[in-house]
């Protein structure tokens, strides 16, 4: 598939804390309080936005974004980012109202995977493939893939073992427990085989990754998705494809997020054994040739994380890459003040190092000072708060949300469907993912446009979005 839709879902850690750091609110009360502003506009906790993204709370009071359907990882990015601000917006006007009403309590929002009590929380991907192709015969020669991929996209941290603490290239790997299954969270797998296409059944397929970290890096995260979609590509060409089945991914993605030289032998199933740097190298190599001339960039990138790895050089991966950027900071705070890694500063540095207020972020000040990337401009970020992708379905939801929004009409729309809260409205389905056009569309917006003058609506309260 040269042109694939894919998207990203974030599940964010959400803390209350006091000014001296004991708990003021349990995560039910500050997840009420952090969704008053999506209640009053959408009467309800679970919205779609103008840019197409949907914003809602999940089960266990997990505040969630999942981007619209993006054909460009970049604007994937964008798209995450965009995220990040609405609910960071959020944050403020919480914490505004928490003090207002004289309270000493302050919601953090968290963009990482595993909280202080080792609960964890995803990250996942969602690619669209053929539904024509053998979905059966992916996991074969992607899960390498996937559970390597952390030595160059991993978030990095700290763990705790019968070795004691230390620095890992992810956390998430240890609370991975199959490979495939349709479950998300009794098993958490690596891949989650649920079929649920969100598009025309007959043709389509979502391939759902659920191993990946939140990264806070746009290097680290376009990398998840550019990577991947190439890996994807030369499965779906199947032409000489690298031989590397492990015989246990789940002992081999614990085993290489331990392994910071990415050299250690990992058992394949053929009773011989390969290395993380092995598995990422081959298939760079592989893809090399399906690659287009745009993203020659992508293939520059993922070699340098993995020189970062495999000559442990990490002068270039130390500004770009989650995982080195905070193994560089613990080392340098250990140092400092002569504690090792399992003391509490690191794991608060930890915490802080995913904080998505730009007040209170750990990250965001390395990017003020140019110890994190920088990498796409201010003003693309802040339109794909309020603009969806031009390219593909996502417009055509955008379009409508942000008019029944101006007209002050309800409506109901989620990723396939559109509609009218009203007696008598039919419902508009959009199954292609790649539309940006559709003569039932326009119709629903000039039905949106009629009944907003008719009945005089008032426009719908937009305070993030």
């Amino acid at each position: 598939m040269r042109r694939r839709v894919g998207g990203l879902e974030t599940e964010f850690g959400l803390v209350c804390v006091r000014a001296d750091g004991s708990r003021a609110l349990e995560p039910e009360a500050a997840a009420r309080e952090l969704f008053r502003p999506v209640v009053a506009m959408g009467r309800s906790s679970n919205v779609f936005l103008r840019n197409a993204a949907r914003l809602y709370l999940d089960v266990g009071s997990h505040p969630e974004y999942a981007t619209a359907e993006c054909d460009d990882w970049w604007e994937l990015v964008a798209q995450d980012r965009a995220g990040e601000r609405i609910f960071a917006d959020l944050v403020s006007q919480a914490n505004e109202r928490l003090a207002a009403d004289g309270q000493d309590a302050r919601i953090h929002l968290l963009k990482n995977n595993v909280d202080s009590a080792g609960n964890a929380f995803g990250s996942h991907e969602n690619f669209l493939v053929d539904r024509r192709g053998e979905f059966t015969r992916l996991p074969r020669y992607l899960l390498p893939f996937l559970v390597t991929r952390q030595i160059i996209t991993g978030a990095g941290g700290v763990v705790r073992d019968e070795e004691g603490a230390r620095f890992v290239f992810s956390r998430r790997s240890d609370h991975m427990w199959e490979a495939v299954s349709s479950a998300t969270t009794r098993t958490r797998p690596i891949i989650n085989t649920r079929d649920e296409p969100h598009g025309d059944p007959t043709r389509f397929r979502r391939l759902h990754v659920i191993v990946g970290d939140s990264t806070m890096s746009e290097v680290s995260t376009h990398l998840r998705f550019a990577t991947t979609d190439l890996v994807l590509r030369a499965i779906e060409s199947g032409r000489g494809l690298p031989e590397l089945t492990l015989h246990d991914d789940i002992a081999a993605i614990r085993a290489v997020a331990r392994d910071l030289t990415g050299t250690a032998a990992v058992p394949t199933r053929n009773g011989g054994t390969t290395s993380a740097i092995e598995v990422q190298q081959r298939w760079l190599d592989h893809v090399t040739d399906l690659a287009e001339e745009s993203e020659r960039t992508v293939l520059e990138t993922w070699q340098r994380g993995i020189d970062a790895v495999r000559t442990g050089d990490r002068s270039w991966a130390a500004t770009h890459l989650d995982w080195a950027i905070k193994e560089r900071l613990f080392q340098q705070v250990t140092e400092r003040r002569g504690v090792d890694l399992a003391d509490p500063a690191i794991e608060r540095l930890d915490l802080a190092y995913h904080d998505i207020d730009p007040s209170q972020s750990v990250f965001h000040a390395l990017q003020r000072r140019g110890l994190a990337p920088r990498t796409l401009p201010e003003e693309r970020i802040e339109s794909a708060r309020t603009t969806a992708p031009s390219t593909t379905r996502a417009h055509l939801r955008g379009l409508v949300v942000a008019a029944a929004q101006e007209y002050g009409v309800d409506h109901v729309v989620d990723w396939t469907t559109l509609r009218l809260t009203r007696a008598g409205a039919m419902p508009v389905q959009v199954l292609d993912p790649f539309a940006t056009e559709l003569p039932a569309v326009d119709a629903l917006l000039a039905e949106i446009r009629s009944v907003g003058r008719s009945a005089g609506g008032r426009p719908d309260p937009a305070p993030f979005a």
